[in-house]
């Protein structure tokens, strides 16, 4: 079964000039997202799949494939790391 994940209704965010910024309101730190990241962050929708937001990243982005997806993995983790989203 794919993973999906979800942002955590308890973060604050906006996109700020092309970078999101984040607020955990509940420990009260800021993290900040450039391009790819924005786009990821921009199509989690709580019914795509990491496989699916992925391969919509792949057609916007003029990238590698593996690439791609090792940068999403690296993503994932550090927002999952930071209670940013969860993946059901």
């Amino acid at each position: 079964m794919e993973r999906v994940p979800k942002k955590n209704p308890d973060i604050i965010w906006t996109n700020l000039r092309g970078e999101i910024v984040l607020l955990n309101s509940v420990n009260g730190r800021y993290y900040g997202l450039k391009k790819v990241g924005c786009a990821f962050w921009e199509k989690i929708d709580s019914t795509r799949s990491l496989t699916e937001i992925t391969e919509l990243l792949f057609e916007e982005f003029n990238v590698e494939k593996e690439m791609l997806v090792k940068d999403i993995e690296d993503l994932i983790k550090t927002l999952t790391a930071n209670n940013l989203v969860t993946l059901d």
